[in-house]
């Protein structure tokens, strides 16, 4: 009888260690969701999607956390919010085509796509003159800014983005200017696009050609957080700006001979939106969208 109680203890106190032992373990590492339908997803991991038939060739079903992470939750995700930028009003500029050496293992398929050519005017110099006229005007009025090629840092954050572009159609026929901005990223988008395109028409005196939207500005790279891990953050405003034809010889003299135009205007429309968006409302709400694939599978820069 005294063997078997000893017994008992002996079971009844390697119960309590391990007991205890778990406890301790629990509390040493990260803690899982109490709700089974909720699934943290680190940086760079697929984001489970919703299964739907789209019909459209240029859909794709696959997607990636980007810096930070997701929490996918039934029909969402959440996007927690990244460290808003310290200091002075911050802006990044895109220069179209530039640097393409220098981008990312996933981001080579970008290096063949150098930009258009007219006349001997290549893109790829008139989107890097203009933005560095921008980037001085802004920094005149005390904004920090930061001038990229075609890649730019895993998850950037900053008061506003823009891609700087110039199209064109083989033709000469087509004229003006265009943008986009891509969907599931923050509430503020449309703001930047309307300031910008205001201001820069005002100081062009160039027709907005919505008529020539393409579905690679809808879906650019640069915006496209859930494909590509070389993106903006989706709390960082944001749009692509095609600045006008240089196969129209109207919108090309304006974009050569009238560069301090065409870049007035665009930084018009950043400090604008700037003045009329505090930092603490861009950054001030947790980022919830659709849990649905995104189009453009590849990178594409118009």
């Amino acid at each position: 009888m005294i063997r078997v109680l000893a017994i008992a203890v002996a079971i009844t106190s390697v119960v309590i260690a391990a007991t205890f032992i778990a406890r301790a373990a629990s509390l040493a590492s990260p803690q899982r969701p109490t709700d089974a339908k909720v699934l943290l997803v680190p940086a760079g991991a697929p984001i489970p999607l919703l299964e739907e038939s789209y019909g459209d060739s240029d859909m794709t079903p696959y997607a990636v956390a980007p810096p930070g992470g997701v929490i996918v939750q039934p029909g969402t995700v959440r996007v927690p919010q990244p460290k808003a930028p310290a200091g002075p009003r911050k802006v990044g500029i895109q220069v179209g085509h530039w640097k393409l050496d220098e981008v990312p293992d996933e981001l080579t398929r970008l290096v063949v796509q150098t930009g258009t050519t007219w006349n001997g005017v290549k893109e790829v110099d008139v989107n890097l003159d203009v933005a560095q006229r921008v980037g001085a005007l802004l920094k005149a009025k005390g904004v920090a800014v930061d001038i990229f090629g075609a890649a730019v840092p895993a998850g950037y954050v900053a008061d506003a983005f823009i891609a700087l572009h110039a199209d064109g159609d083989g033709t000469g026929e087509n004229s003006g200017f265009k943008m986009a901005h891509n969907a599931r990223r923050g509430p503020f988008e449309d703001r930047l696009l309307q300031t910008v395109r205001e201001e820069y028409a005002k100081s062009t005196k160039m027709d907005y050609d919505g008529l020539h939207v393409t579905r690679s500005m809808l879906g650019y790279f640069v915006y496209n957080w859930s494909r590509y891990q070389h993106a903006v953050s989706p709390y960082t405003p944001g749009t692509i700006l095609e600045m006008g034809y240089l196969s129209n010889d109207d919108d090309r003299a304006i974009l050569v001979d009238h560069s301090d135009a065409v870049a007035a205007g665009i930084a018009n429309g950043l400090l604008r939106f700037l003045n009329e968006t505090p930092r603490d409302q861009i950054f001030g709400k947790e980022l919830v969208v659709p849990q649905l694939p995104l189009r453009s599978p590849n990178p594409s820069a118009p």
